[in-house]
C-alpha cells in the first residue's frame, strides 16, 4: 500500500466565467515523482486549470492543497476560501512555471533571466543561485551563452 501524499491535490474545482463554467467538478492527485499531461480541446479549461492549481487564478469552490498545506478550501457558503496570506507565499514557493511562449525578460542574459526569481522572490543567496544556474546552463548544453540575450539565441535556445 503507497502511504505517500500527493504534492498537489484540486478535490472538486469548480469555476465559471459570468454564465459559462469552464471547470465542472475537477479532481486530481499529483504524487511525488509523477509527471501529467492536461490534454484537450482548445477552450476545454486546460489553462484555467492550471492557472487556478498556481494561484494566477481564483476557483468559486473546491478544495487545494500543496502537500499538507492547505491553500483553498470549500467554507460554509459554498464558496472557496483562500488562506492567510503566508501560507499562499509558502506554497507559491513549493512550484514553478514554464510558458509555452518563453517569457524571457529580452534586456536580460541568460543567467540573469535563470538568477532573478530565485533571487526576487525566493531572497535566495546570490552565489548559491549563481552556481545552480550556471550548473542548469550547462546541463542544457549552453555553455558559453551566460551572458547573452534572448535575441542573441535561436528558438530551441530560448526554450531551453
Amino acid at each position: 500500500m503507497d502511504t505517500q501524499n500527493p504534492v498537489v491535490r484540486l478535490s472538486h474545482i469548480k469555476k465559471s466565467f459570468g454564465k459559462n463554467e469552464v471547470l465542472k467538478d475537477i479532481s486530481l492527485d499529483v504524487m511525488p515523482g509523477e509527471v501529467v499531461a492536461v490534454i484537450g480541446p482548445s477552450g476545454g479549461g486546460k489553462s484555467t486549470l492550471l492557472r487556478c492549481a498556481t494561484l494566477l487564478e481564483t476557483f468559486d469552490s473546491g478544495d487545494l492543497l500543496y502537500d499538507d498545506m492547505t491553500v483553498a478550501r470549500t467554507g460554509d457558503n459554498g464558496k472557496a476560501e483562500y488562506a492567510k496570506s503566508d501560507v499562499l507565499r509558502r506554497a507559491k514557493m513549493k512550484f514553478g512555471l514554464v510558458f509555452q511562449n518563453y517569457n524571457l525578460f529580452p534586456h536580460y542574459t541568460v543567467l540573469k533571466n535563470i538568477m532573478d526569481a530565485p533571487i526576487c522572490v525566493q531572497k535566495r543567496n546570490k552565489e548559491e543561485v549563481e552556481r545552480q544556474a550556471r550548473e542548469l546552463i550547462a546541463k542544457m548544453g549552453l555553455e558559453g551563452n551566460e551572458d547573452k540575450v534572448p535575441c542573441q539565441l535561436s528558438g530551441g535556445q530560448q526554450q531551453r
